[in-house]
């Protein structure tokens, strides 16, 4: 993956369903290269950056290799290979689709975890990460993480790289100094 930088996989807005958003227009997108759950993280994210694209909407079927979101405009076919092909994915197909299924947005709060940014790459919080992760994906849960922009790669990699199905990730940079992360059921 080559840049890792600001909003999140699938960006999401806590408390919010797809469903209640009003787009114009939803879409299917095939991207081939997607393997596991960091894949799915920066093609959401890169996705989500796309002018119009309403950024919560954005949902990576990585068995399928396929991504759907809404925009409040129309997408331009060549923006949209550009920004997979920066990502370092190809687009094998892009579809207007009537209408992108309802998901339910998890708002329990299970876990969070606090650490200090220097502890982040440690064993111990690695061990931490990969077993969140675990846990996240187990459940179907969604991530938060909040913590300093230039970590973000960081944290994100024990916490969902390699990883064979997507997990929802929502990353805000933060202050220096903390590194916040909560699991929401």
């Amino acid at each position: 993956m080559h840049r890792i930088a600001g909003v999140a996989l699938l960006v999401g807005t806590l408390g919010l369903s797809v469903a209640a958003r009003s787009a114009e227009h939803n879409y299917e997108i095939e991207i081939s290269g997607m393997v596991c759950a960091y894949c799915a993280y920066t093609v959401s994210k890169n996705l989500a950056t796309l002018p119009g694209v309403v950024a919560d909407s954005v949902v990576i079927d990585l068995e399928r290799g396929v991504a759907t979101l809404q925009s409040s405009n129309k997408l331009d076919a060549a923006a949209i290979e550009e920004t997979m092909l920066e990502s370092g994915f190809n687009v094998a197909g892009i579809s207007s689709i009537s209408e992108i299924p309802a998901l339910s947005t998890p708002t329990t709060q299970l876990v969070e975890l606090t650490l200090n940014d220097g502890q982040i790459g440690s064993k111990m919080a690695d061990q931490l990460l990969d077993v969140l992760g675990s846990t996240a994906l187990r459940l179907g849960g969604e991530l938060r993480v909040v913590a300093p922009g230039k970590l973000e790669s960081d944290i994100l990699k024990p916490l969902i790289a390699g990883r064979q199905r997507a997990i929802k990730v929502r990353f805000e940079p933060g202050a220096q100094g903390t590194v916040q992360i909560s699991l929401y059921h």
